[in-house]
């Protein structure tokens, strides 16, 4: 009677072709909704909606304690467009068609690495239109100084929704609030514990 080594066994049956083909179709799955779900969050989030609303929205994520809007207090060019590069850099997060393999007691586990741009990347990306080496993507949730020499006022500065002042007209504070970080950190844990 024959037997059978079920360690070996399992061994080559990852080694197979079509076993890898399938682990990275699952992975593909697995990423592309995982990517979906942090786009949709971004999307969704009060934050860039207020952005997207251009120079004559209101301050609905309540970050300006409801005078002017970010677009216009960040300093954006009217035609601006910046939520996109944003969007444009998630939806660059690929899956590396190269593939891990560990032997585990009950088998064997296939996995693959993510291209994911570095919050660097995003740092980068999204520049203070007035300060230079500094993020608005980033500043949202750390702060934007500025807020008590902002006129808010429709035709106005660059943006056509307000301009700073010479001296200081208001005391106010900018109100971080939770933002990109918070939603790159879901990402990261969701991709890093999909089985």
């Amino acid at each position: 009677m024959a037997s059978l080594d079920y360690k070996t066994l399992n061994i080559n049956v990852g080694n197979l072709k079509v076993v890898k083909d399938a682990a990275f179709e699952i992975a593909q799955s697995k990423l592309s909704s995982a990517r979906g779900n942090f786009l949709e969050s971004f999307e969704n989030h009060e934050v860039t909606k207020e952005i997207e609303a251009g120079e004559s929205s209101s301050n609905s994520s309540g970050t300006l304690g409801g005078y002017g809007n970010l677009f216009s207090f960040i300093g954006f060019d009217g035609s601006d467009k910046p939520t996109e590069i944003v969007k444009n850099l998630i939806r660059k997060i690929r899956l590396i068609n190269k593939s891990y393999k560990k032997t585990v007691s009950n088998g064997v586990v296939i996995s693959f690495s993510v291209n994911v741009p570095p919050v660097s990347s995003f740092e980068s990306s999204t520049p203070i239109p007035w300060a230079s080496g500094r993020s608005w993507l980033l500043g949202i949730e750390r702060g934007i100084s500025g807020l008590g020499y902002f006129v808010s006022k429709l035709g106005l500065g660059r943006s056509g929704g307000g301009a700073q002042a010479d001296n200081k007209i208001r005391s106010i504070s900018y109100s971080p609030t939770r933002y990109f970080s918070s939603m790159y950190n879901d990402f990261i844990k969701k991709i890093k514990n999909t089985k």
